[in-house]
């Protein structure tokens, strides 16, 4: 007898997060391992490629002519939430945004999946794609296809393509000195998806975590667009700090963090103190801690553990000069978004950052 989805809903199936080891971006590879299996490749760079792996950019930039380049991304996680629909909105609002990062528009996109089809009733893998599907549609880009393969925990993502002017691209690497520095989303959602699943969160503070991370960058960026915005990235895995200190060394400078400046999601700060953490949280702070200074009297264990904490479907990172900054904050605000301007650069060492 053929099963109805009522009797698929009603069997004991299990969670979409249950066998999956790190949750979203939390399963990335850390910076410094990354940067060791990369040491050793060989690559050919065309002068038309404007941004390609230096520095850990968002995404490929391809020069076409003097007023077209190819922004192409590929980003994929494990599932981070048991409800395959919105593990697929925050999966596609991920990988978009590193062409929002760019300063691009996305235009096409490829569904990327894993899945263990055995373990999951159709429908579950159905709806990670409507779920995908309904971002891509929301930037305006198609779907146009994609590939998928059988695995043992599920994974999605997207690898999209988009389109800007050469003169317009944003990269990680062109802060100047005495920029400030604007988020536009807050952080904490690491530990904040880990309280979750343990029922820690209130049903607001839940609700209002998932409803950033589906949130497309695409706001953000077109309020950006009316500024003079020196250099972007989005915050994902690496944490606040990560992405700081790409931007500083890329920009060949130093880095100051305002800790209490930094907007973080409700109720985020007490489940970190009590120790729901992502264990790349302090992958990231082995990786980066040598270049953090900071007074352990005057900043809370928990406030620093945030700063590292690995973020999925993150907000822009933004860095504009002072009078642009304060006109671009106000506009963002207006807006509806949870921006803050969060530090500055400034000459000192480079590729350091002191939180104050």
């Amino acid at each position: 007898m053929t099963k109805t989805s009522d009797d698929r809903q009603s069997e004991q199936l299990p969670l979409l997060t249950a066998s999956v080891k790190a949750q979203g971006c939390a399963a990335k590879i850390s910076s410094s391992a990354l940067f060791e299996m990369l040491a050793g490749l060989k690559l050919v760079s065309p002068k038309e490629l404007i941004c390609g792996i230096e520095n850990f950019e968002d995404a490929a930039v391809y020069k076409i002519s003097d007023d077209l380049a190819i922004v192409q991304t590929v980003d994929f996680f494990p599932a981070l939430v048991d409800d395959p629909y919105i593990f697929g909105q925050i999966a596609a609002a991920n990988a978009l945004s590193d062409v929002y990062a760019m300063g691009a528009k996305p235009i096409l996109a490829l569904n990327v999946l894993c899945f263990p089809a055995c373990d999951y009733p159709p429908e579950t893998m159905q709806e990670i794609l409507r779920g995908g599907a309904s971002k891509i549609a929301e930037s305006g880009a198609a779907l146009a296809g994609g590939h998928s393969i059988s695995a043992s925990e599920p994974i999605y993502g997207l690898s999209v393509c988009g389109l800007v002017h050469p003169d317009k691209i944003l990269t990680n690497s062109g802060g100047k000195n005495g920029d400030y520095l604007i988020l536009t989303k807050p952080i904490g959602s690491g530990v904040g998806l880990l309280a979750q699943k343990a029922g820690l969160l209130s049903k607001s503070a839940s609700d209002k975590l998932l409803q950033s991370l589906t949130s497309l960058n695409a706001r953000a960026l077109e309020i950006a667009s009316q500024y003079d915005i020196h250099g972007a990235t989005d915050i994902t895995g690496f944490g606040l700090i990560g992405h700081v200190l790409e931007m500083a060394r890329g920009s060949k400078l130093s880095a100051s963090i305002e800790a209490k400046a930094v907007p973080i999601y409700s109720e985020v700060e007490d489940a970190c103190a009590q120790g729901f953490i992502p264990a790349s949280a302090y992958t990231n702070r082995t990786a980066y801690q040598e270049n953090v200074l900071y007074d352990h009297n005057q900043i809370s264990l928990a406030l620093i553990d945030l700063l590292y904490d690995p973020q999925t479907s993150g907000g822009l990172l933004l860095a504009c000069e002072e009078n642009q900054a304060h006109a671009l904050l106000a506009d963002l605000l207006k807006n509806g978004l949870e921006a803050s301007v969060i530090g500055r650069f400034d000459g000192g060492h480079p590729g350091t950052i002191s939180i104050v």
